[in-house]
C-alpha cells in the first residue's frame, strides 16, 4: 500500500508512515495511533476535538465494518464522547505496551451479539459511541489473541515516539516502528555513550 493510500484510508497510522496491521487488528492500531506529539508540529491528538475525532471515525469505521462483516453504526462523535474515546485509547495502549504497563487491572470490554450459522460464528459490536468502539476493539483483540497475533501489536520503544506498529518479524523481536528513524537515533545515542565510557 502506498504512503498516499495510508494517509487517505487510515489517517492515524498514515501520519507516521507505519505499515498497517492485518485487517483483524487495523482498528486497534488506528485507535492507538490517534495520539498527538507536542514536539512534532502538525501531529495533533485526533481525539482532542469533535471534528478531528469525527473525521477519523468516518475514515476508518466503514472500512473496518466492510472487512469484518459488521454493520456500520455511523457513529456521531459528541464532546461528551471525547474523554471516553481517549480513555479507551489509553487502555489499549497500556495493554500493548512493552514492558507491560504497571496498571495490571486495565481491560477492554464491550458487548457483542453472536450469530452462528453453517458458515461460522460472527460477533457484532453493540452499543453506541465509545461503547460500540470498545466492543469492536475487544472483538478484534479476542480474534487476534485466538490466532496468537495480538502480541505482535506493539508500541515503538522510542521514548518520544511510541507509535503503534505490527511486528511482522519472524521471531516477533522488532522494537522500533521505523528502524531508520527511531532505531538509528537509539543506536547513535548508545554509540555516543559507549565512546564516552572509553
Amino acid at each position: 500500500m502506498s504512503e498516499k493510500a495510508l494517509d487517505v484510508d487510515y489517517p492515524a497510522s498514515g501520519r507516521f508512515g507505519t505499515a498497517l496491521a492485518p485487517a483483524r487488528l487495523v482498528l486497534s492500531q488506528e485507535l492507538a495511533n490517534t495520539i498527538g506529539f507536542d514536539h512534532v508540529p502538525g501531529v495533533v491528538d485526533l481525539l482532542d476535538h469533535v471534528d478531528t475525532a469525527q473525521d477519523w471515525i468516518d475514515a476508518v469505521l466503514p472500512q473496518w465494518c466492510a472487512s469484518s462483516g459488521a454493520a456500520d453504526p455511523h457513529l456521531t462523535v459528541t464532546k461528551a464522547d471525547l474523554p471516553h474515546l481517549r480513555s479507551l485509547r489509553d487502555t489499549l495502549r497500556s495493554i500493548i505496551s512493552e514492558p507491560a504497563d504497571s496498571r495490571a487491572d486495565v481491560a477492554l470490554a464491550g458487548s457483542a451479539a453472536v450469530t452462528v450459522t453453517r458458515a461460522g460464528a460472527h460477533l457484532e459490536p453493540l452499543g453506541s459511541g465509545a461503547s460500540w468502539l470498545s466492543a469492536a476493539i475487544a472483538i478484534e483483540a479476542a480474534g487476534a489473541q485466538a490466532q496468537d497475533s495480538f502480541r505482535r501489536l506493539k508500541l515503538c520503544h522510542g521514548p518520544r515516539c511510541r507509535v503503534a506498529f505490527y511486528d511482522r518479524s519472524k521471531n516477533n523481536s522488532r522494537v522500533w516502528h521505523d528502524t531508520a528513524t527511531c532505531g538509528n537515533q537509539a543506536n547513535a545515542r548508545a554509540h555516543r555513550a559507549r565512546r564516552r565510557q572509553q
